[in-house]
Parts: C-alpha cells; sequence; structure tokens
C-alpha cells in the first residue's frame, strides 16, 4: 500500500497570493485566483470547512427575510448566485420547495410576502420554479391540510438545499487543476511585511510540527469568525468589528414527505426552516448573539428546548413532533459592523474588503453568494499586482462533479456494473458526482464497509481532496457524523486505512477516540428530558 502524505516535497518559493482560511469564501478565492494565471498556495490551520462553512444551514437561498430590511441587493445577489449553483454545482445544490403558512387575517403579512416573492421571481431562470398561492382548502401536505382552520393559506416557492462542505472540497479540486496549493493543518504563525513590499508568512504543519515560510505578493485574509485575530497579529491598522451570531441544528431520523418550510417565528426578521437531509429532517435555525467564536461549538441545552418547542408548537400533528433528534450542531456567522448597534437579527449580512499594505481582509459575506464574494477579493488582488481583471462569467465554470443526466445514468450503470449496491452508488453519486466512478480506482475487492459506505471513499478522500485525519473523513468527506448511528460501526476500519495510508497520523486511536467521545457527547446531550 502507499502511504501518502500532503506536505511532503513542499518547498518554500514566493506565490502571488497566499490565502489564509479554508472555508468557502478561501477555497472560491483559490479557484478564481489560480484561473487568473497567479500562483496560489492556501493555508488552513484546521481542516478545509471545519467551522463555519461544515455548520451552515445547509442552504443556497436568496434571503427571502433580508425584503423586511428592504435588503434588495442582497436578496438578488443571493437568488442570481443560487441560479448560478444549480447549474454549476447540481449534484451539491438542488432546488427544494418550500411552504410559508400565511395566519387567517394576517392580511399584512400576506401582501408583504406576495411583493417579496414577485421580487424573487424576476431572477429566477426557471419558470416552474416561481412561487404560487395556494389556499386554505387546497392544502394537501403534512401538518398544513385543508382542515387548518387557523390559516387563510400558503405560498409555495423555490431555494436551494446544498452540501456545504462538500461544495468547499470541490472547489478547492477545481482549484488545484489550475495548479493552487492547498494545505490543512496549516497554522499560519506570523505575517510580517519584507523590504522588497511582499509579506512573509510563516506556518506550520500541525500534525508533523515542521514549520515552513513563504514569500507573497497579496494575502487575502479569508478566516471567517477569526479575521480580526490574524490582523491583530500581523499588525495591521484597520482592524474589523464585529458582531458573531450562534445558531443550532437540530436533525431527526424522520423522512418528511411534504415540502421544506419557512416557519415565522415571534420577533422581526426571525424565521426558522424545516427541510429533508439525506440523515433524516433537519429543523433550525436559532440566532443567539455571543461575544466570541468557539472552533467547534456544541449545542446548548436551552437552544435545543427551543428548537423543540417551536416543534410542538407549530407542527404537533406531525410525525416530527414525536421522533427525538438524532443529532445536533451549532455554528457562528460572522457580521461585520457598521456603525450601528442593532442585534444580529436585524444587521445585513454584506460584505466588507479592508485593503491594508498587501492583506485583503474579508469581513462577513454569506455562504450561497462565496464565489462573486471571493471573485470580488481576488479581483482587487489582481488590479494590486497590476493584472486585467476576470470576467464575472469566470464563475460560470462547472465544477469537476457537475452533471447531466445522462452522465448520471452512466456513472451510476458503471457503480451498479461493478458490484455496488443502488444504496452506495446513490449516495456517492449524490457526494461526489461525476467523480463518483473514480472510487473503484481505489477498491481492493472488499466495495462496501456498510450500507452506502466504501473503502474507495475513503481512499478516495486521503489520496485527492487531502483528508489527514480521521475526522476529516467522518464528519467533512463521507458527512458520516449526520446519519443516525454516525458512522461507528465503521469508525475503527475507516481509523485503519488512515493508519495504514497518512504517514503524520501516527495518533489513530486517539483520532478514533475522540470521534467517539464527541458522538456519545452529543447523544447524552439529546437523550437528556426537554
Amino acid at each position: 500500500m502507499v502511504r501518502h502524505s500532503n506536505v511532503e516535497g513542499f518547498t518554500v518559493e514566493t506565490k502571488d497570493i497566499v490565502i489564509v482560511g479554508g472555508g468557502i469564501h478561501g477555497a472560491c478565492a483559490a479557484r478564481f485566483a489560480s484561473v487568473a494565471g497567479l500562483s496560489t498556495l492556501l493555508l488552513e490551520r484546521g481542516d478545509f470547512a471545519e467551522a463555519t462553512s461544515s455548520r451552515s444551514s445547509k442552504m443556497a437561498h436568496g434571503g427571502l427575510r433580508y425584503l423586511e430590511m428592504f435588503d434588495f441587493e442582497q436578496v438578488f445577489e443571493g437568488i442570481k448566485a443560487r441560479e448560478n449553483l444549480f447549474e454549476t454545482a447540481g449534484n451539491l445544490v438542488t432546488p427544494e420547495s418550500f411552504l410559508i403558512p400565511v395566519p387567517r387575517g394576517a392580511w399584512f403579512f400576506k401582501l408583504k410576502l406576495g411583493i417579496g416573492l414577485f421580487l424573487y421571481d424576476l431572477m429566477v431562470k426557471n419558470q416552474s420554479r416561481k412561487h404560487r398561492w395556494i389556499p386554505r382548502k387546497k392544502l394537501t401536505f403534512e401538518g398544513f391540510t385543508s382542515d387548518r382552520q387557523d390559516l387563510e393559506g400558503c405560498f409555495l416557492y423555490t431555494d436551494g438545499l446544498m452540501s456545504d462542505a462538500r461544495l468547499v472540497i470541490e472547489n478547492l479540486l477545481l482549484a488545484g487543476k489550475s495548479g493552487a496549493e492547498w494545505r490543512n493543518y496549516a497554522d499560519v504563525t506570523s505575517i510580517s511585511p519584507t523590504q522588497d513590499g511582499e509579506r512573509l508568512v510563516q506556518w506550520k504543519d500541525h500534525l508533523t510540527g515542521k514549520e515552513f515560510s513563504v514569500k507573497a505578493k497579496v494575502v487575502l485574509n479569508c478566516t471567517g469568525p477569526w479575521v480580526a485575530d490574524l490582523c491583530k497579529s500581523s499588525n495591521q491598522q484597520k482592524v474589523p468589528q464585529v458582531k458573531f451570531s450562534r445558531g443550532i441544528h437540530l436533525l431527526f431520523p424522520y423522512a418528511w414527505k411534504g415540502p421544506s418550510l419557512f416557519l415565522p417565528m415571534p420577533g422581526k426578521s426571525r424565521y426558522y426552516f424545516v427541510w429533508p437531509h439525506p440523515a433524516g429532517t433537519m429543523v433550525g435555525t436559532t440566532e443567539r448573539e455571543v461575544s466570541s467564536a468557539e472552533a467547534d461549538p456544541t449545542p446548548w441545552k436551552d437552544e435545543i428546548e427551543e428548537v423543540l418547542a417551536r416543534i410542538r408548537r407549530d407542527l404537533p400533528n406531525t410525525g416530527l413532533a414525536t421522533t427525538p433528534p438524532h443529532y445536533c450542531f451549532a455554528g457562528v456567522r460572522t457580521i461585520a459592523l457598521r456603525g450601528t448597534t442593532r442585534g444580529t437579527a436585524r444587521l445585513s449580512r454584506k460584505h466588507i474588503w479592508l485593503d491594508e499594505s498587501g492583506m485583503l481582509t474579508l469581513v462577513g459575506g454569506k455562504y450561497t453568494t462565496a464565489s462573486w464574494t471571493s471573485l470580488e477579493g481576488v479581483n482587487l488582488a489582481l488590479k494590486k499586482l497590476g493584472t486585467s481583471v476576470l470576467p464575472h462569467t469566470v464563475s460560470n465554470t462547472p465544477l469537476l462533479g457537475s452533471m447531466t443526466e445522462q452522465d448520471k445514468n452512466q456513472v451510476e450503470g458503471e457503480l451498479i456494473g461493478a458490484g455496488y449496491s443502488h444504496t452506495a452508488s446513490e449516495r456517492l453519486i449524490r457526494r461526489l458526482g461525476a467523480r463518483a466512478s473514480r472510487v473503484m480506482i481505489f477498491e481492493d475487492g472488499n466495495v462496501e464497509l456498510s450500507p452506502g459506505v466504501t473503502i474507495g471513499e475513503v481512499k478516495l478522500s486521503i489520496l485527492e481532496e487531502n483528508a489527514r485525519t480521521v475526522e476529516d473523513i467522518m464528519r467533512r468527506r463521507l458527512e458520516l457524523e449526520y446519519l443516525p448511528g454516525h458512522g461507528l460501526d465503521v469508525v475503527d476500519r475507516i481509523g485503519s486505512i488512515v493508519k495504514e495510508m497518512v504517514v503524520e497520523s501516527s495518533d489513530v486511536e486517539m483520532q478514533v477516540a475522540r470521534y467517539k467521545e464527541r458522538m456519545g457527547a452529543i447523544q447524552s446531550l439529546l437523550s437528556a428530558p426537554f
């Protein structure tokens, strides 16, 4: 067996651009910078998509609620970006119908929503995805049927669902195809100016202890909640002012039968969602302002109670109300301050780029519009380097997993013909798209570790996607943490593959133990009385 290390052979050199932060914005920036012909290096102190970018609501949406704040630019950008994702990342971002219930007598709420959805529709390419009004007598959805005397009816409209962590990996893969280098577990220890006007970036590989230096003509700070920390440690004068908004999601082992739900909450501009997930049904999110960002937060008991109380109140006659959740996760959003003291629910998600002496710092931003936000940052870098900027159409390039229906049928036929079960082939295609058949290269005859989980995908995640630890594979490459059972039946076997293939992973037994411990803590939290 070939042993693999993704830092082996790295040489110190000068890069046109060094990107710090391996979430969705950093990944997209690496993709565009490499397409522009810039020598590009991305450094992530943990794993790619480890923090905010794997803890989103997993929706690609225009942000209907922003219409209440008259943030039309943000909404229109979101809708256009969502439509673009449907076309360029179709295996990871898919259209989904959402239902919005309107209480009886709430004529102003109905009028406001109707206007908002009409504006939403102006940017929709596919006519079948435009909204429509469904009066109460024609409601036939789970929890929202014609006998709901408290309702006037419901609006039905379209937004998108996505696999957030996989979208980060796909952008990195496309960046790599154009020559970008991307390193995880690369902790930037210092950024300092050099006499020739460039920046010396020093970083340490967490897993090997090796230290490296690279010179950068431009540095992009895409570290999300930690942008201010990097600015301070780099002696930047422009230190961004931010607020943090924390939210949680619950997962239930229950197959949601109707369209997804967009449910208003008490308080202006606050809503929560119910939508299908490969692991069952997801419900979220909460919104609480917090003073700092945790790298790997766990939901609080009262946050879980808040979500469960909403379900009991709004969906008492559905199976969801009687099904205990099997998983939960928390994430932190970063919001740029613009001289206001308003709470996070009322602050714009619009991003800001700060430019100071060779470093461009991204503050805030939305997942759905990350591609365009990152392109804006790369174009700022190109201007600093005296190079032509990229056209907006560069974001129309399909990701490597993007596929047509004909491609899907062909790949599925190849997998089934090679002995994969329908469960495994469906899961592989949903996650890897056009790359799914590549797992066959890495098989050793024993195709599946358990239903739907293949040895080939584990090895592919190590050899092609820079997975270096057990958690990388369980939580962000195969996303087994979300499933009932959390992949605990295969974690030991996956640990043995990591130990065999990843040179620097000398503490694999500890990695496996940590994963089991975290999943156990989540189960203990959810089994408490609520």
